[in-house]
């Protein structure tokens, strides 16, 4: 009889934390919202290689790349995910870059990213 009790209190847990997680996991994001952070997170990081190549001060290239790490975490695509990722990598590696002075790396960090970005899009846009 314990056991059987232990086994309706673990079913019974099993239950409502599959209920209150289901809402977190079953979010997805449309084709145009998926699009669009793509697009914006494109827009983002051409700010940002503008700035590098502008001769703007460390703070202000930072400050852009952050708001690009920031965008393409809206790019909500399984199919697009681990190249998001890689691209994610390729920002982080230019925010720091920026944030240590180091403008030359965070170009090229940036420009490498942009080419990720741009191909994510363009996989992106001929798929759907």
């Amino acid at each position: 009889m314990t056991s059987f009790k232990k086994f309706i209190s673990f079913a019974i847990a099993i239950a409502v934390i599959s209920a209150l997680s289901f809402p977190v996991s079953a979010a997805t994001f449309s084709h145009e919202e998926v699009r669009a952070a793509l697009e914006s997170t494109i827009s983002k990081v051409k700010a940002s290689i503008s700035a590098v190549e502008g001769g703007a001060d460390k703070e202000t290239v930072a400050e852009l790349v952050s708001d690009a790490k920031q965008q393409q975490k809206d790019i909500e695509n399984n199919d697009l995910e681990v190249k998001r990722q890689h691209a994610g990598k390729r920002l982080n590696t230019a925010w720091k870059a920026a944030r240590g002075g180091d403008l030359q790396l965070a170009g090229e960090s940036l420009k490498e990213a942009l080419s990720r970005y741009e191909e994510m899009h363009n996989i992106y846009v001929s798929s759907h």
